[in-house]
Formats: C-alpha cells, sequence, structure tokens
C-alpha cells in the first residue's frame, strides 16, 4: 500500500514538471541594447519570468552596431546567472546608435570580453537556434531595428539546417512580437524608434515574415506604463539596471521610464490577456521611410496589434506588476 502510494506520488510529481516544462515560452530576444533604456527593463523581466519558470531564453540578438552592446547584454545575464546564453549581432550594414549606459556597463560589471569583438553573427546564430527546436515552438521578440531578421529572411541554406531562411522561420517560429511604431499611425519622418532607422528591413519583415506578427506600440500608449522604480530602491542600486537606469535618466529629474520594450515582452511571455485589447482588423502599413499607419482594411491574416489598454484597466496597476516581474533577483 505504502509503495503504490509512493508510485502515485512520484506519477503527479512528473506530471506537474511536465506541466511547469510545457508552460515555459521559448524566447528568441532582439534588442538594440543602446539609445534607450527600456531594453534593459525588458531583459530584467524576460529574466524574471525565467526565474518563475513562465519563459526559456534561448538566444540574445544584438540588433545594432555600437560594440557595446552585446557586453550589456551579457553583464545582465551574467548578474542574473545566465552567462551562457548564447548572444549574437548584427555585423555589418546596420545601424549605429550612441548609448548612456552600454560602456559603463561593461566597464563596471562582469561580462565576456570576448563579445567585445567577437560577437557571432545574428543571423547565422538564429539559424543555428531555430534549427535545433522542435517545430512552432520558439517566440521571437524584438525590440530594436528589424536588421537582423531580415538578414534571417534572406539567408541560404548552410550547415544548420537546409532550408532557406524564409522556410525556416515558417517551420519552427510560433510568432512575432515587434515592438515598433506608435498607433493608429506615426507619421514623424525623424528617423528614431525601431522601423525608421533601417527602413528597408522594417518593410520586408512586415510583409514577408510567414507567421503571426504581434506588433506592440510605444507613444502615449507605453508611456502610461511607467515602470524603472524598482531600480530606484536602496537594496538594488548596486545592480546593473539600477547602474543603466541612473545613467540615462540622469537630468530627467524623475525615477521612471517609458515601457515600450517592456510590454512586448510581457506579450511574448504572458499574451496580450488581462491588461490589453488584442486589434485583429486590418494590417501595419509601412512606408519607404518607416514611417506607419494601422489600416482598418483589408485584412492581413498575419498582423495584430496590441496597443490599447483593456477595459477598466489602470496603467498604474500594470506599471506595480511589471515592476514586480523586473525586480533584480538571483
Amino acid at each position: 500500500m505504502k509503495q503504490t502510494k509512493f508510485i502515485g506520488l512520484m506519477i503527479i510529481n512528473l506530471l506537474l514538471c511536465h506541466l511547469t516544462f510545457a508552460q515555459s515560452v521559448k524566447i528568441i530576444f532582439d534588442t538594440d541594447m543602446d539609445s534607450d533604456v527600456d531594453d534593459v527593463g525588458a531583459l530584467a523581466m524576460l529574466h524574471g519570468f525565467a526565474h518563475q519558470g513562465d519563459a526559456e531564453i534561448l538566444a540574445i540578438m544584438v540588433s545594432g552596431l555600437n560594440p557595446w552592446s552585446p557586453g550589456a547584454v551579457d553583464v545582465i545575464n551574467t548578474w542574473y546567472g545566465r552567462p551562457d546564453i548564447p548572444i549574437g549581432a548584427v555585423q555589418r550594414f546596420g545601424v549605429y546608435h550612441k548609448s548612456k549606459y552600454a560602456r559603463s556597463l561593461c566597464g563596471e560589471f562582469k561580462h565576456s570580453p570576448q563579445l567585445d569583438e567577437h560577437t557571432p553573427d545574428a543571423a547565422m546564430l538564429y539559424r543555428k537556434i531555430l534549427a535545433s527546436q522542435q517545430d512552432t515552438s520558439v517566440v521571437v521578440v524584438t525590440v530594436g531595428d528589424l536588421t537582423n531578421l531580415s538578414n534571417l529572411l534572406k539567408s541560404g541554406p548552410d550547415q544548420f539546417s537546409g532550408l532557406n531562411g524564409t522556410d525556416l522561420v515558417k517551420k519552427k517560429v510560433k510568432h512575432l512580437v515587434c515592438m515598433g511604431g506608435r498607433y493608429p499611425a506615426d507619421l514623424d519622418p525623424n528617423p528614431w524608434g525601431n522601423f525608421k532607422p533601417d527602413p528597408c528591413s522594417t518593410q520586408q519583415v512586415v510583409a514577408e515574415w510567414p507567421t503571426r506578427i504581434y506588433f506592440t506600440g510605444g507613444g502615449a500608449f507605453a508611456d502610461s506604463v511607467q515602470t524603472g522604480r524598482i531600480f530606484f530602491q536602496e537594496k538594488y542600486k548596486h545592480t546593473p539596471m539600477a547602474h543603466a537606469y541612473k545613467l540615462f535618466l540622469e537630468g530627467w529629474n524623475r525615477s521612471w521610464h517609458h515601457s515600450a520594450d517592456i510590454i512586448a515582452v510581457y506579450v511574448a511571455v504572458k499574451g496580450y490577456l488581462p491588461y490589453f485589447r488584442l486589434e485583429d482588423r486590418g494590417y501595419n502599413h509601412i512606408f519607404e521611410d518607416g514611417t506607419n499607419v494601422w489600416r482598418l482594411a483589408p485584412r492581413d491574416n498575419r498582423h495584430y496589434l496590441v496597443s490599447e489598454f483593456a477595459a477598466g484597466i489602470d496603467p498604474r496597476r500594470v506599471a506595480e506588476k511589471f515592476d514586480s516581474l523586473m525586480a533584480p533577483r538571483r
């Protein structure tokens, strides 16, 4: 009788472990990690989800040419106890942005010095990681320029897979979450944001990406979710995240920032509910200069938009939840 009970408990534990594993979302995170600091908060949240068993971080790609950005990513990964996460970066014909924090993070905190000069090519690393995963199992979330994703789509067969980039994505990726643009429209020609610095890549990815794309917006929507206060608490002041936020916000006279990239990570791991509303009509139209407008017709079955709150949602409560997920822990 005791043996039967023991076997029964073992089976229950195995089932619980299986359920936990099944609920873990496999994530490839694509970031510029340079011109804005919400990339830091988004990566912190992703590690928070990994700690909870909600996410498995397969790799992190850097979409810009700032030479300190891969090291800054590695600083955060290392601090969270995950120094072995593969990191790739665009190698040529990318966008360069200055950063208020990337170089300082590399100087102040532990990271792999090899990343400063020998970061693997992101498109090649995408192919290697995707080829090793089960079909339709990977969620890609991009919070930077779309250069890496464009290079991936244009890639050909190699030692990792006999498929071209588009077919490899179609086979292995569940969907893409893409932070970029402001909605319902961003017609400002100034080349800031994630769509306009490399507009050719943006047009290609938005038009040709073969899975669903969940677009998340910036602007007033992201501004209303004011996160980052957690990093200004005394017990977290010596963390890389606090260092980056303080450097970036110096002179702003505030201890919070918008949550554009952070919202995208939340949607990638947990979906749009319960905080947000999903727009499933229309499509995201990208102009030649990277400006965009969400048109309600015709319908593109690949395009979905998350850029509004669900009924009755207070953005301040969302910010509190996000800060708790971003809370530094090892």
